[in-house]
């Protein structure tokens, strides 16, 4: 040994030895890998969803609308759910979110159901993907460290690209070519969930001494008034996204006639995009800050909003269909820009351990509004045309463009150092 160099451990020296078999085990990777697992089985979802309500269940717009208020309860359960969860770990909370999403599609695969056994299947999907998005949000964070959150969250939202694309290439691998029809997709999914379970399951890398006890020490609840802005934010955002999970593709299946393969193929170009856009997105929020982020972000969906309402009747038919799909994929790429939601709370959360139960009364929020739109937008379907439902979410955008601008530019001195938390306010086990 040389002066001027230090021994190196068994650990450090089987890492430098092996530097790709340390990134395969490390727990950013695994993180990684289960969200394209928990995406792709999602895209299944969302592709297959108003294909098989309209062709296979014979639902109206009307129905169509209600039934969000069932898919949307277990996220307005999410703060209550996370809460039972805290004394569990977040590996543990995760392999459950994986597990119930095995059982609902295994239930979904066996085809020939009733309504009313797929509305509780339905449920029980929604309830393991809202559970587990708070957690992992959460959890990249963590990973991330602290000046690279945005990049980090970019990163994740990429590989929500790919389990996107796989999930399109199990539609049309299901539907069109082995053509086993929606019971051979939903399979598909299950099996996502179930490799999702063991990648989630394994050990992901080596354990701090603190680690045993972090789940003890995560609040059940937290209400503060410092974070009502994020609050307001996550609120407008529920509404507005849930306009267009609901009313966008199925304008696409009722008034063109578009089925499951089609909207898997829109899916698969926003997922091939989004391995592009979503890290520079993340690049972006930590350059310029959330505010500038969001504000281009609301002028961008305010703009798509007004196009959607006005292309089905100012176009023929052969130019609204390609218009629609344009605006659908330009939609499914600016949801990634939720993140920025995210990233704007890490700077000004009072601790690290409230994060989580923070981000699920976020998502609590947010579908409160999304169990409630998508009935009232059906009404307003029904009686005054899919016109007035674009126009509606079009207004919840400038709306949501005065609160972004609420939020500090960066340098704001209530904005904290991303990671740093002043030690007298670590959360004291209470209410504030």
């Amino acid at each position: 040994m040389t002066a001027g160099t230090s021994p190196k451990t068994p650990e450090v020296a089987n890492l430098l030895q092996s530097p790709l078999r340390a990134y395969i085990r490390s727990p950013l990777l695994r993180l990684l890998l289960a969200v394209a697992l928990m995406n792709a089985a999602g895209n299944v979802f969302s592709s297959v969803l108003p294909d098989y309500l309209h062709n296979a269940l014979h639902v109206s717009g009307e129905v169509r609308g209600a039934l969000e208020f069932p898919r949307e309860l277990p996220g307005f359960l999410q703060v209550f759910a996370l809460g039972l969860l805290a004394g569990m770990s977040t590996q543990g909370a995760i392999v459950l979110s994986f597990f119930m999403g095995l059982v609902a599609f295994a239930g979904l695969s066996l085809g020939g159901i009733s309504f009313t056994a797929f509305v509780v299947l339905m449920m029980l999907w929604s309830a393991g993907m809202h559970f587990y998005t708070p957690l992992r949000d959460a959890l990249a964070m963590e990973l991330a460290g602290p000046s690279r959150r945005g990049r980090v969250l970019g990163d994740t939202g990429a590989f929500r690209s790919v389990g996107l694309m796989i999930g399109t290439g199990l539609v049309w691998l299901s539907m069109s070519l082995m053509r086993t029809g929606y019971t051979g997709a939903f399979a598909a999914a299950g099996a996502c969930m179930l490799l999702g379970i063991f990648v989630s399951a394994g050990r992901s890398g080596p354990r701090s001494a603190s680690d045993g006890n972090r789940a003890a020490r995560r609040p059940r609840f937290v209400f503060r008034r410092q974070y009502r802005l994020y609050y307001t934010l996550a609120t407008l955002f529920g509404a507005r996204k849930q306009i267009f999970l609901t009313f966008a593709p199925w304008l696409l299946v009722s008034a063109f006639g578009q089925r499951a393969p089609q909207l898997a193929a829109a899916m698969a170009v926003s997922a091939v995009l989004g391995l592009f856009s979503k890290p520079m997105f993340g690049n972006l929020i930590d350059k310029y800050g959330e505010r500038t982020v969001l504000t281009g972000e609301s002028i961008l969906v305010f703009l798509l909003c007004l196009g959607y309402a006005a292309a089905p009747g100012a176009l023929p038919a052969s130019a609204a269909v390609p218009a629609l799909y344009g605006l659908y994929v330009l939609d499914e790429l600016l949801f990634s820009l939720s993140m920025a939601r995210s990233t704007y709370l890490s700077r000004i959360v009072l601790s690290q351990g409230e994060m989580v139960p923070t981000l699920g009364l976020g998502g609590t929020m947010d579908h409160a509004v999304s169990m409630l739109i998508p009935g009232a937008a059906g009404l307003l379907w029904a009686g005054v045309g899919p016109w007035a439902v674009f126009v509606l979410a079009a207004v919840l955008a400038m709306v949501n463009l005065v609160f972004v601008r609420m939020i500090p530019a960066p340098g704001d001195p209530r904005l904290h150092p991303p990671g740093q938390v002043p030690r007298s306010t670590e959360f004291d086990g209470g209410l504030p």
